[in-house]
């Protein structure tokens, strides 16, 4: 069964909010990780971490919510980095092209830099 929900932990290190998804970005959830964002982005942190090392699937609409977070981020002079894609993430992301538009490190540590 297919929850309608996405859990979404958000942590505070200092001046950097780091957003963690837990399950599959699509169409229904989109949306919610979009409302879990845009309140980040009013607090002004100096960069916002999305760990997606928790997120198997995520469709296009999955990818437009993360393409606004950039450009919401650029707009405000905010650091917008992704950090543990997993293999079925890296791949929309790399077949998009998008790896040359996101900052991508490795580990929430490396996004942390610690």
């Amino acid at each position: 069964m297919d929850n309608e929900f996405l859990q979404i932990d958000i942590e505070t290190h200092g001046t950097v909010t780091v957003i963690t998804p837990l399950g599959d970005i699509d169409l229904s959830k989109s949306s919610q990780l979009r409302n879990a964002i845009h309140p980040i982005l009013e607090e002004t942190p100096s960069k916002i971490i999305v760990d997606l090392s928790h997120v198997p699937y995520m469709d296009s609409s999955g990818v437009a919510t993360l393409i606004e977070g950039l450009q919401l981020s650029k707009q405000a002079n905010i650091n917008f980095c992704l950090c543990a894609l997993t293999q079925g993430v890296s791949s929309i992301i790399e077949l998009a092209r998008l790896d040359q538009i996101f900052e991508i490190v490795d580990s929430k540590e490396e996004a942390l830099g610690e």
